[in-house]
């Protein structure tokens, strides 16, 4: 049995090739080639979780032991942890364990990634993320394999993160232009593209439509049914909503309060992978929004942790138990 930890998983990984097993998932998921229980969560107290994420599919077994503690963030600790294990489906044999923050933060970061390099307009160059945290790092990392990013705009409401997280990027990414915006409001503004990776329970932009206008949306923070990132005003300038799988519209409060309201109609949806595999061109309406929420899904962990483990394999990388 491997181990992998962070830095081996960096190692054994390149963007394009997570977004390419992300699209895989997606692909997968639209065949039914899977067996994939609802994620089941635990409440651990204080607003804290235990989640457990199986599946089976394309010849492995995989399971991901999540801890999340949004409470981390002010500890200075990690808000996400937690193991991934890969098995061979065909004998049960434990193939490895990985650390499940950078296997999560590499495919959700994938996930938006593939959102746009398939929604986003050709020309967007600019991105905004509200969320400075792990995940919000990713976020931007993909944005940028899939477009070519000239300027990138920051917000979070902990402005202490911010600065470190700049430095980070810098490091990262010397040709992209970073700034820090006073509000949400202006980075919407600034961006092509915008991203949410918060821990927000209600809206983090005004309830503004014209603000909405124009620009590719990327949700990630919100998976429980009472919880929002986006206001009422995004619904009335979309024509379509994208989503990774079908329980998105049951699980988030982004989809599942407007539906419940009539501000958004079940047949607006649509997955990215049915999207995809439609080979059509993005219905952008009167407007030219596109809207993408993400939940994530346990495919995701299984093709990233298929790869991460057949890369680490062939170049050496990881511990032996």
């Amino acid at each position: 049995m491997l181990f992998l930890n962070a830095e081996q998983i960096m190692r054994a990984l390149t963007f394009d090739q997570v977004m390419e097993s992300v699209e895989k998932a997606l692909h997968l998921y639209e065949a039914r080639q899977f067996v994939m229980p609802d994620r089941l969560g635990v409440d651990c107290g204080g607003g804290n979780q235990l989640l457990l994420m199986p599946c089976v599919a394309d010849g492995s077994i995989a399971a991901k032991l999540l801890t999340i503690y949004p409470g981390n963030r002010s500890r200075n600790r990690p808000m996400i942890d937690g193991l991934v294990m890969l098995a061979d489906q065909s004998n049960g044999e434990i193939l490895a364990l990985m650390d499940a923050k950078t296997i999560t933060a590499m495919r959700t970061g994938a996930v938006t990634g593939t959102s746009v390099r398939y929604l986003a307009k050709e020309d967007a160059h600019s991105v905004g993320l509200v969320g400075c945290g792990t995940q919000g790092y990713f976020q931007l990392r993909y944005a940028c394999v899939a477009r070519k990013i000239r300027r990138i705009t920051l917000f979070d409401a902990a402005r202490e993160v911010i600065l470190p997280f700049v430095e980070k990027l810098r490091q990262a990414l010397p040709e992209v232009t970073i700034e820090i915006a006073s509000s949400t409001e202006s980075l919407v503004r600034a961006s092509d593209i915008v991203i949410t990776a918060t821990t927000a329970r209600k809206p983090v932009f005004p309830d503004v439509p014209e603000l909405f206008k124009g620009k590719h949306f990327v949700a990630i923070g919100s998976f429980q049914p009472d919880v929002r990132e986006y206001p009422d005003a995004i619904f009335a300038v979309v024509e379509r909503v994208w989503i990774d799988i079908d329980f998105a519209k049951e699980e988030s409060g982004e989809l599942l309060v407007p539906l419940r309201e009539g501000r958004l109609k079940e047949e607006q949806l649509e997955t990215l992978g049915h999207f995809i595999l439609s080979g059509r061109a993005p219905e952008r309406g009167a407007y030219g929004t596109t809207f993408f929420k993400t939940v994530g899904m346990a495919l995701f962990d299984l093709t990233t942790a298929q790869l991460a483990y057949r890369n680490a394999t062939s170049q050496g990388l990881g511990v032996k138990l």
